[in-house]
């Protein structure tokens, strides 16, 4: 059996139908509206955003691993753990907690969520808040989280004791810092 066998994905007939121009149309309003509004989406609008796009499997020794961008792959986990165990965990697929660097990669991030989960979970990133207390920096050391899609409020310090981050905090796609003993899923992006 060959890999993409072994690892496919379903599909229905109808996620691979062309949209009609009324479905474009409406699909380019909703985006306009969305994105306007931190990034937050309920499902049927998540459904509409996502009606075309393919996941792309990535050469790995381990199934369910879609491409992101160019340099990179992400896997879903929906075992939840605190954050240092869901570091950890994707450390194990020598990884870490996804990096989101723009509002292509979240879309994506989201349809990849939406298609291979289909229910809104919490989803641990890998930003962290510094230890002065300040902005949020991404785990892998890369540097300072500049794209940042939060709910409305967030990020907030409360107590503050929440220095992670999980993505879809009340509706699919805001981010919330919320404490690190939290329990969500893990998102994690293995360089490729």
């Amino acid at each position: 059996m060959q890999k993409n066998e072994r690892c496919a994905v379903p599909r229905s007939e109808s996620s691979r139908a062309m949209p009609s121009a009324v479905t474009s149309v409406l699909l380019m309003g909703a985006l306009m509206v969305v994105s306007a509004f931190a990034q937050s989406y309920d499902t049927d609008m998540l459904k509409t955003m996502c009606t075309n796009m393919e996941l792309e499997e990535c050469e790995s020794e381990v199934c369910g691993v879609y491409r992101l961008n160019e340099n990179s792959c992400v896997k879903l986990l929906t075992m939840e753990k605190d954050w240092a165990n869901a570091q950890q965990t994707c450390r194990i697929f020598q990884g870490n907690l996804v990096k989101v660097q723009n509002e292509e990669e979240h879309k994506k991030l989201l349809c990849m969520m939406l298609q291979l989960f289909p229910f809104r979970l919490h989803y641990w990133i890998g930003a962290l808040r510094g230890v002065d207390g300040g902005g949020f920096h991404w785990a892998d050391g890369s540097g300072p989280v500049e794209y940042s899609p939060w709910r409305v409020g967030q990020p907030d310090k409360y107590n503050n004791d929440e220095n992670c981050v999980w993505m879809n905090s009340g509706t699919w796609g805001p981010w919330n810092d919320i404490s690190c003993s939290a329990m969500a899923s893990a998102a994690c992006q293995i360089a490729m």
